[in-house]
């Protein structure tokens, strides 16, 4: 399947005991795609791939991958420090029906770009998949440079794109002309809320957006907006997503209040947390409600 369009980087559901909720997660991943998003990402940095168990993990992929069933195309993130894990976890996302993996480049040691360009090749070469490198020099120390994402995806076929989660938007533009002169088929996807209209104008293939995990009626309409031609109303949506962004200062883990204002609007049990993350500022809950309301969003469906 072809990624495009607006793909939710989904929070994964806990208990109150902080225990995978299998059930809530898939009420929570019908009600996205009601919300006619393209696509969608499990195992995500929002998903907190980095506080599951390699088993909780599989067994999340599998249930969740089962469920969709072919609704909607399937990216799963396989982030890892140990490459071997990353190529299991990439194989295990294989057998079970994904259509793409998502690859964060190895954190704690910054990596030469010859050290960076073995380790996407070997991930390349041991998949049919589509594989989508990830940029995120927030959380990994380094950010992939142009000529690096460049002669990967000369390189590779199947390296089919980049998830873009930079703050420097010449970085994303850079990135969509220079990998453009060596593949028209490559696909940029924005991360943060505000770069998706600006990107869409450039030429970006879409967004994978962490509104989009509890608001994702925004992201769609100003992606479609766009694509119609209708700029009046896409802009309308940048500004509202803009507004958006104020989630991430609630708490340095953004998917614990991303999480929160999943469970505001669309559940009635209080939000599961994972210790450490299941201490966060008393203010927290009273926060995102303020921001949902101001912005208008929680008339959503219920399931």
């Amino acid at each position: 399947m072809n990624f495009h369009g607006i793909i939710p980087p989904v929070v994964t559901l806990f208990d109150e005991a902080g225990n995978l909720d299998l059930e809530l997660n898939r009420r929570y991943i019908d009600l996205l795609i009601s919300q006619n998003i393209h696509g969608i990402l499990l195992m995500g940095s929002s998903g907190e791939f980095s506080s599951l168990t390699s088993e909780e993990h599989k067994l999340y992929v599998r249930e969740m991958i089962k469920h969709i069933n072919g609704r909607i195309p399937v990216m799963v993130g396989v982030g890892h420090t140990a490459l071997k894990e990353v190529l299991h976890l990439t194989s295990y996302a294989e057998e079970q029906g994904a259509d793409g993996v998502l690859v964060v480049s190895p954190y704690y040691w910054k990596l030469s770009d010859e050290q960076l360009y073995r380790f996407y090749s070997m991930v390349a070469d041991h998949t049919k998949l589509q594989v989508f490198i990830y940029n995120i020099p927030l959380l990994t120390g380094q950010s992939l440079n142009v000529e690096l994402i460049k002669k990967l995806a000369e390189a590779h076929p199947n390296i089919a794109g980049i998830k873009e989660t930079v703050s420097d938007f010449g970085h994303l533009r850079q990135v969509l002309t220079e990998v453009a002169k060596v593949r028209s088929d490559f696909r940029v996807f924005s991360a943060f809320d505000e770069h998706l209209l600006p990107a869409q104008m450039i030429g970006a293939a879409g967004s994978i957006n962490g509104s989009a995990v509890f608001a994702p009626e925004i992201s769609v309409n100003l992606y479609t907006s766009y694509q119609k031609g209708d700029l009046a109303e896409a802009e309308k949506n940048h500004q509202t997503l803009s507004k958006l962004m104020e989630l991430y200062t609630f708490t340095p883990t953004y998917f614990t209040a991303m999480k929160e204002a999943v469970h505001q609007r669309w559940f009635n049990t209080p939000a599961g947390h994972r210790a450490p993350c299941d201490v966060f500022p008393a203010n927290l809950r009273d926060n995102v409600a303020s921001l949902l309301q101001t912005i208008k969003v929680g008339e959503g469906v219920q399931l």
